[in-house]
């Protein structure tokens, strides 16, 4: 086996992400990097439970991911679950299905430890990345936004020291959004209107004590979706030194999404849009609403999350 190496898989609502990594001269080495789509979260909003079809759906995608972490040889592996497992009346149907495929125990994250993982992934990503915010790293205040399928993880802290100082886990996501007011593509103003409302209010009553912050990472797919569209680009290392968008540029974005049906927004980008052309228009206006609450002017994009961060914390407390 390939000494010090890591596999890490994050099953989220929407995705089951993979990263396989190494620790080298103290920092995170990418290995290989993969996504599957398995909307586990469908429906749970309403029912409690995960569906037969996400489980089988999950198996697959497990199967697949396995596949290239046995071709990797790593060494540990480490799998957790975020809001649709934190979710689930039976999780334990979750757990079951993550140890017949991977046979490792799923470490479910409270919604305090996803936080924490959000953010020591986003920033550790950032170091190096983006030329305009290595030039910014005196401003120590930072705040971090991840829009997942079933919740919105939205930190705050310091960049010299990586202290948070405040973080919340609103238990609101893309997903969840679609399924409660956005299903229909276009979508009509009525039901979008119902939908910032009601994220509205819960960002006034979740981010109560919450700093202004003028600097923002996005550490989601939806930003580095939105950041690959607004570029015109196929892959985020295309993106070097550039990989900043202002508040004005999403909000257009928004109001874009808005008007096109999910095969509009598919074809916006059929390669990297494929499993979230139906939720995607949510995720921006959440993530549109979040900086507009923290009275922000820019987002940076971090290719990196909570796979990452976990994968960072691992190797620390092995040195």
């Amino acid at each position: 086996m390939s000494e010090g190496r890591l596999a890490t898989i994050d099953i989220g609502t929407n995705t089951v992400l993979l990263l396989i990594s190494e620790w080298k001269r103290h920092r995170l080495q990418v290995v290989f990097d993969a996504t599957g789509f398995v909307r586990l979260g469908e429906g749970m909003d309403a029912s409690g439970n995960v569906g037969d079809a996400a489980l089988e759906r999950l198996r697959g995608v497990l199967s697949s991911h396995m596949s290239f972490v046995r071709s990797h040889e790593v060494r540990d592996i480490i799998v957790t679950g975020t809001s649709a497992s934190r979710d689930a009346a039976d999780s334990d149907r979750i757990r079951s299905v993550v140890h017949e495929e991977t046979s490792t125990d799923l470490t479910i994250l409270s919604g305090d430890e996803e936080a924490q993982a959000t953010f020591d992934g986003a920033v550790y990503g950032m170091k190096g990345f983006d030329s305009k915010w290595d030039a910014m790293s005196g401003d120590t205040m930072v705040t971090v936004i991840d829009i997942g399928g079933g919740s919105t993880e939205v930190v705050q802290g310091s960049l010299a020291t990586l202290e948070i100082s405040f973080k919340r886990s609103l238990d609101m996501g893309s997903v969840r959004m679609t399924e409660r007011f956005l299903g229909d593509q276009p979508t009509a103003l009525s039901s979008l209107e119902q939908a910032r409302e009601h994220f509205s209010e819960m960002l006034g009553s979740e981010l109560g004590g919450i700093e202004p912050s003028h600097r923002c990472i996005g550490a989601s797919g939806t930003p580095i979706m939105l950041a690959l569209l607004a570029k015109g680009l196929n892959s985020l290392d295309e993106i070097q030194g550039d990989s900043h968008l202002s508040v004005s540029e999403i909000a257009t974005w928004s109001r874009r999404l808005f008007t096109l049906d999910r095969k509009g927004v598919l074809a916006l980008n059929p390669t990297h849009m494929k499993g979230r052309e139906d939720v995607f228009p949510a995720g921006i206006l959440m993530l549109m609403m979040c900086l507009q609450h923290l009275k922000a002017e820019h987002l940076y994009v971090s290719p990196f999350g909570v796979r990452h961060g976990i994968a960072i914390r691992y190797f620390k407390e092995s040195e």
